[in-house]
């Protein structure tokens, strides 16, 4: 009897362990790989609050979309509309359906309940005001101007990243067109906000742009100077240039390909011209008449 009670007291230890052990990994899975993008009752970032999403959806929704939403979303109408809404689906995780679940309870514990309405009056909140010299949109010229020369790649990154330039454009009458690889940054901040920026520069979650700072992690100056850049050229987009490189490199291209040949032609003609194919053979007569 006293070695039934001792097993059972193991088991309901290691069940209790387990459990505990799971709560943990799923907060640290859930910083890990979703911090970045989303929040637990504080609103919006990249992605959406995830507040009670385990009430909103079922698990085995949550893992298939969490395992690859862009297929989901093909397949699934609420997945679509979530990835139309936001502009581009969520990168795949690396992450097992054991994680996922652990990732659900977590948020399932950490979702602030809803307070029912009462006829009594509620005391007012009051908020702490945010400092306005952290906003982005209360930053200096000096520090827009830093954010485009590090966007450009004309100031390197403290920890030698490569610039944002390399896979993004922005308009901006200052700058070349930049890459094609990744989505267009013009108005990113009207998209994401200071919160979302930071989010996605702190920790970034696309697995091309993880890999490229997974070791050359941005500062929290860069990232706020890029975020002031990000707002100035979304308050101002209507002043930048919308320009349209295909056509015109396309006829730069061409014309000076065409221009190089006729130089090369031109070289080579002169060269003939000046140096005739019966030029030795005269050079022979006029000597041998002379000798005479």
């Amino acid at each position: 009897m006293k070695m039934k009670l001792k097993l059972i007291g193991a088991t309901v230890s290691i069940v209790l362990s387990s459990i505990t052990i799971n709560a943990q990994d799923g907060a640290t899975l859930f910083k890990q790989n979703c911090s970045a993008c989303h929040s637990i009752g504080k609103g919006k970032l990249v992605g959406p609050d995830l507040k009670g999403v385990n009430t909103k959806r079922s698990e085995a929704w949550i893992i298939s979309f969490v395992k690859n939403a862009q297929a989901f979303g093909e397949k699934d109408a609420d997945a679509k509309a979530i990835i139309a809404e936001y502009g581009y689906p969520m990168p795949n995780q690396n992450v097992t359906d054991a994680d996922i679940k652990a990732i659900i309870t977590h948020i399932a514990e950490n979702s602030p309940a809803e307070v029912a309405q009462t006829t009594e009056t509620a005391a007012p909140v009051v908020e702490t005001p945010a400092d306005p010299a952290l906003d982005p949109a209360n930053a200096s010229q000096e520090d827009i101007l830093a954010g485009l020369v590090l966007f450009s790649g004309e100031h390197r990154l403290t920890n030698g990243g490569p610039s944002c330039l390399t896979c993004h454009n922005v308009q901006h009458k200052d700058l070349i067109a930049g890459g094609l690889l990744a989505k267009d940054l013009t108005k990113v901040y009207e998209r994401l906000g200071a919160a979302g920026i930071n989010g996605m520069l702190s920790a970034p979650p696309f697995p091309a742009m993880a890999a490229s700072y997974k070791d050359n992690p941005l500062t929290e100056k860069e990232i706020f100077q890029l975020s002031a850049f990000f707002n100035d050229v979304a308050v101002n987009t209507i002043y930048q240039p919308q320009r349209a490189y295909n056509d015109n490199l396309l006829l730069y291209g061409g014309g000076g390909a065409f221009l190089t040949i006729i130089l090369v032609i031109s070289l080579v003609f002169i060269e003939r011209k000046r140096k005739c194919v019966k030029e030795d053979i005269y050079k022979r007569q006029i000597k041998a008449a002379s000798s005479k």
